[in-house]
């Protein structure tokens, strides 16, 4: 990887000799923590111990959590302030798996060792890695438009990915005993969690682009953010597996497996890519009134938020469907964001923590 750390090098260089030809620019460091995370069909915690608990049926569970530390600073050139630039370190785990709602009736009957009354259909879909990253930014002045103010800001990340899973499954599991069960498995991987291939995978590369636009109009404000807007993983060592699992099958049985399971496995290029994170809020500045949503793929989010100025700082109220509730605290230092669709956490299907500190001079 001499070239991941050339290019690490470049970055802090290049940061590095703006704030140095900076005579009055405003610095800033910062560290951050962000998560969203949501199961339909299971608490969270299930999730991770098994579905024996509260159960709906549901198509999706989505994850994104990172914590960066960074730097960021005034662009001010001939005394002409030219916007912002940041450099960021951070570490990313990312989750989202999207199926249909016999494939959680499936499963959920297999957790439980319960008969299966009628067939049901496997097709789920699965992207999940973990990453260290270095993202560089930069944020726009604001610029007047006739009665318009506008602002716009974007960043490119690069991220190590080491533990990743992608993969599909789709099939059927017939009436009866949840063992009988048959698919069509595209699955790439560090690790195999499903067939147990043994591989020896070095760490990928990968980057990520994202954009944000902001426009105001009197008390009015609307901006648009997209995550993840351009993105690519890619392992040139990942392991892989296709082919067939067919257990008990019968007549319904998707492909011929010898045994219960044949296909290939072995290592090559893998290249991956994740869908894009569009967020949204308009606000009315004077009334500290905004409506926000969120939209991963299949995963979405719709709310209000009411904020009141306190000496304290900023408390604010949030409310989301689908079932989201929190408050927030905001101050020019510190700010922490807490929501959850219950107050006993642990059976918490859709929770957020966001917070993060700066030091500015």
């Amino acid at each position: 990887m001499d070239g991941v750390r050339e290019l690490r090098f470049t970055l802090v260089s290049v940061m590095f000799l703006l704030v140095m030809n900076q005579a009055y620019g405003q610095q800033s460091i910062y560290s951050d923590f962000d998560s969203v995370v949501s199961s339909e069909s299971v608490p969270i915690n299930d999730m991770l111990t098994g579905w024996d608990g509260s159960y709906q049926r549901g198509e999706v569970v989505y994850a994104d959590v990172r914590w960066s530390f960074g730097f960021k600073t005034d662009l001010v050139i001939a005394d002409e302030a030219l916007g912002q630039l940041s450099i960021q370190r951070e570490y990313r785990r990312y989750y989202y798996l999207a199926y249909d709602k016999e494939t959680s009736d499936y499963y959920r009957a297999l957790e439980l060792g319960n008969e299966l009354t009628s067939n049901k259909k496997l097709d789920l879909t699965f992207k999940q890695f973990d990453a260290p990253g270095l993202s560089l930014g930069y944020e726009s002045e604001n610029f007047q438009l006739e009665s318009f103010n506008w602002q716009f800001g974007f960043d490119l990340a690069m991220y190590q990915p080491g533990h990743f899973q992608f993969g599909s499954v789709k099939g059927i599991a017939e009436a009866g005993e949840t063992e009988a069960a048959s698919g069509i498995i595209d699955y790439r991987y560090d690790d195999d969690k499903l067939l147990d291939h043994q591989a020896d995978v070095d760490k990928g590369l990968g980057f990520s682009f994202s954009a944000d636009f902001l426009i105001a109009l009197g008390q009015w404000q609307a901006e648009v953010e997209l995550k993840d807007l351009w993105n690519r993983f890619q392992w040139d060592d990942g392991a892989f597996t296709q082919g067939c699992i067919n257990v008990g099958g019968g007549a319904g049985a998707q492909c011929d497996a010898e045994g219960a399971a044949s296909g290939i496995s072995g290592q090559g290029i893998i290249t991956e890519r994740i869908p894009f994170t569009a967020t949204t809020r308009i606000e009315h500045r004077l009334m500290d009134i905004s409506l926000n949503g969120l939209l991963h793929d299949r995963y979405y989010r719709l709310g209000l938020e009411k904020g009141v100025q306190t000496s304290l700082g900023r408390l604010g109220f949030f409310l989301y469907y689908p079932r989201l509730a929190g408050l927030s605290w905001q101050t020019s230092f510190f700010n922490i964001e807490l929501g959850a669709d219950t107050l006993k956490l642990s059976q918490a299907r859709n929770f957020q923590l966001n917070m993060g500190v700066n030091w500015h001079w």
